[in-house]
């Protein structure tokens, strides 16, 4: 019998009591394969990177992601979000100060202000074809906060001191040169250039 994700609402559904011992093997596959993602294939995925070979829809990422999150600022997709003192996410800037950034994160969706069910990637990848044409050529290069710009990145350092938050990768198909896939791994601090 082949192994099939089911609902949540099934699922706890089976193992409501189980006073009549009637849980199978079977339904314990089921469970396992409907907890794990899908990119879980292999022995030792579980504690694997996300790879760019499992993404191919757009506007989409996989890895660390908050959910239910709430939005103090209005967001499109791949913009760059810090934590703000209260918990919430806005528009990262990076203005050379080390105390303005916190935990950075990439919206997963576009939002308006005051949504509070944003999700939120803090490392892993995400694909954004609309952004292929501009890291074309930059595979493997890292990119920083955008300073003055909230939620912009950039790969060119205009400035001594900024905040990294990772570097595209190639797609699936191996490609070097053009690519709508980045490895979100931001910096826990703030990093001094050319001093």
């Amino acid at each position: 019998m082949a192994d099939v994700q089911r609902t949540r609402a099934a699922i706890l559904a089976l193992f409501a009591d189980n006073v009549t011992g009637q849980i199978s093997a079977q339904d314990l596959r089921d469970f396992v394969v409907t907890i794990m993602e899908t990119e879980f294939t292999n022995a030792g995925d579980f504690w694997k990177e996300p790879s760019p070979r499992n993404l191919s829809t757009d506007r989409t990422g996989k890895g660390w992601i908050d959910y239910s999150q709430e939005v103090t600022s209005t967001c499109s997709f791949g913009n760059i979000m810090q934590m703000d003192g209260s918990g919430a996410w806005a528009l990262a800037s990076f203005n050379g100060n080390s105390l303005a950034i916190t935990a950075l994160g990439v919206a997963l969706e576009s939002y308006t202000q005051g949504t509070s069910v944003a999700k939120i990637l803090r490392k892993g990848i995400y694909y954004h074809s609309l952004m292929s044409a501009a890291w074309t050529g930059s595979i493997g290069r890292m990119f920083v906060v955008l300073s003055g710009t909230g939620g912009s990145m950039t790969r060119v350092l205009d400035q001594s001191v900024t905040v990294p938050v990772g570097w595209p990768e190639p797609m699936q198909s191996g490609g070097m040169s053009d690519t709508g896939i980045f490895r979100f791994e931001p910096g826990w601090g703030v990093i001094a250039f050319g001093t």
